[in-house]
C-alpha cells in the first residue's frame, strides 16, 4: 500500500511541473510595403527588367528593424504576389541584406530571401544579433503581353516575432 501512494505523488508532481511551463511570444508588425507599377517605371512587352535602389531610391533600406536581443528574433514576409497579373510572367522580389549588426549572420549584398508569384511568403529571416538590420528590395520583372491598362500593385506585410 505504501508503494502505491508514493507513485501517485510522483505523477502528480510531474503533471504540475508540465502545467507551469510557458513560452512568451511577441509578434509586431514592422511595416506594410506597397509596390505600385506606376512607381517602378514602365516595362515593354517581352522585356526583362531589374529594379534596384539605384533606379528607385525607396527600395534602399525598405525594411529596417532594431533588435535588442541577439536570440530568437525572426522576420516574416507575407505578400500578395500570387495575385499579380499574368501579363508579368516573372515578378520576383529579392530581400537583400543592406546592414547587419556586428556578429550577425548573413552577408551584405546577398539575398536573405526571394518572394515569387509561386512562393509569395517567406518565414523566416533569423535576426541573430542585437542592433539595426536593414534590407533593400530588388525586383526582377519579365513582361509577357502587357498593355498600358495593366496596373500592378504588390503589398508586403513585414512582421517580427520574438520568443523567450
Amino acid at each position: 500500500m505504501l508503494m502505491l501512494c508514493f507513485t501517485v505523488i510522483v505523477v502528480t508532481a510531474y503533471v504540475y511541473e508540465q502545467a507551469t511551463m510557458s513560452v512568451d511570444l511577441t509578434v509586431v508588425e514592422v511595416a506594410t510595403i506597397t509596390l505600385k507599377s506606376s512607381d517602378l517605371g514602365t516595362i515593354n512587352e517581352g522585356e526583362s527588367k531589374t529594379i534596384t535602389d539605384v533606379t528607385v531610391a525607396n527600395l534602399g533600406d525598405a525594411i529596417s528593424i532594431t533588435t535588442t536581443t541577439g536570440t530568437s528574433v525572426y522576420l516574416h514576409l507575407d505578400s500578395d504576389l500570387e495575385s499579380v497579373s499574368s501579363a508579368l510572367s516573372t515578378y520576383d522580389i529579392d530581400v537583400v541584406y543592406a546592414t547587419i549588426p556586428g556578429g550577425g549572420t548573413g552577408t551584405v549584398g546577398n539575398a536573405a530571401c526571394t518572394l515569387t508569384k509561386a512562393s509569395p511568403d517567406y518565414s523566416s529571416i533569423t535576426l541573430d544579433a542585437a542592433g539595426t538590420w536593414t534590407f533593400d528590395l530588388e525586383i526582377d520583372l519579365v513582361a509577357g503581353s502587357v498593355s498600358s491598362d495593366d496596373v500592378t500593385q504588390v503589398d508586403i506585410i513585414v512582421t517580427a516575432e520574438s520568443t523567450s
